[in-house]
């Protein structure tokens, strides 16, 4: 029997030249930094992981962020240091972006 490998060849190259997977991580922690005056804005988010260890997170905003106080949108300066929030962000080619930012 014989398999032609055109069409393989194809769907491993497609494979390859395809957009990199966008990878939604998320984190519920307490605020460390919310800077407005920055452009782009940015969050920063630390909370603790197995082992005990820090894990600090800091990303930017974009037009896409959402951002809710017990599920009503609002605006970032209403973020403090100190306070709790869950924060969902993407990885990107140029560092963290800021997908969703919400506190109850």
């Amino acid at each position: 029997m014989r398999v032609k490998a055109f069409p393989l060849v194809l769907v491993v190259l497609l494979g390859i030249l395809s957009p990199l997977e966008v990878i939604a991580s998320q984190v519920t922690g307490t605020v460390e930094a919310v800077d407005t005056s920055a452009r782009p804005p940015t969050f920063v988010l630390k909370t603790t992981i197995a082992g005990g260890k820090d894990l600090i997170v800091g990303c930017r905003l974009d037009d896409q962020t959402l951002i809710s106080v017990r599920g009503r949108a609002a605006k970032l300066e209403q973020f403090r240091a100190g306070s709790r929030a869950h924060l969902i962000y993407l990885r990107a080619e140029d560092g963290l972006v800021c997908r969703n930012i919400s506190k109850k």
